[in-house]
């Protein structure tokens, strides 16, 4: 493979994000709710045990989201001027998020991988830990992606198309996740379908080549006849 297309491949982790993401799904009908009692939830998890595999998988798929997001801050770092406020936000609400989630696969991990039914008072605790963690992580993770149109629609690192779609899935997150009930899945399926496309979209689309600074002329210079 060209050494070109080689030095883009890591724009390509933000499409293994996505397709795990949709492989994982959201679970079946029964799935518990905020709604579900104490006793629903530790009967539903006994019964629906999640192979160990899974827990990798989704382990090094959110790792694979960070990578994505130092290439998105890559690309707006070099078109955005001196500091670069914008690009640094994006990867650090996305380590934020990424780490908030992560941080709860202890709890899910145990609700689910127990050999007995869970007494009701704990499996609740340890689903809503679980829970909690995703609707934080997403809110964080919407203040990665104002950050990316807000860097994007000015200064155009990405395609503004993007930018753009990313301010809009943001606010939709926002609003989504406050609004709870079942508000939230589009905006989430659209995040993800975003990370997907942009993805794809900056492994085709070449960096952007960064203009050579030109130095400050010295006092020395300005003066010389």
């Amino acid at each position: 493979m060209n050494s070109k297309w080689l030095g883009r491949l890591p724009a390509l982790s933000g499409a293994i994000f996505a397709v795990v993401a949709f492989a994982r799904g959201g679970g079946d009908d029964a799935a518990p709710t905020a709604s579900s009692s104490g006793q629903q939830i530790a009967t539903y998890a006994f019964h629906h045990g999640l192979p160990n595999s899974l827990y990798h998988v989704e382990l090094w798929a959110y790792l694979a989201l960070m990578v994505f997001s130092i290439v998105l801050y890559s690309r707006l770092r070099a078109a955005e001027p001196q500091g670069a406020i914008a690009a640094i936000i994006v990867v650090a609400a996305c380590v934020v998020s990424v780490a908030i989630k992560i941080g709860s696969f202890p709890a899910v991990y145990a609700l689910y991988s127990s050999p007995v039914q869970l007494d009701p008072g704990v499996a609740r605790a340890l689903w809503v830990l679980g829970d909690f963690a995703f609707t934080v992580s997403m809110v964080v993770q919407a203040l990665s992606l104002g950050a990316v149109a807000v860097s994007g629609l000015l200064f155009g690192g990405i395609p503004r198309w993007l930018s753009g779609t990313a301010g809009a899935i943001a606010v939709a997150l926002v609003i989504g996740f406050v609004l709870g009930g079942n508000f939230p899945v589009a905006p989430t399926l659209a995040w993800m379908l975003w990370v997907l496309v942009a993805s794809v979209a900056l492994f085709v689309q070449a960096p952007r080549a960064v203009p050579d600074k030109q130095p400050a002329l010295t006092p020395l210079a300005t003066g010389a006849v």
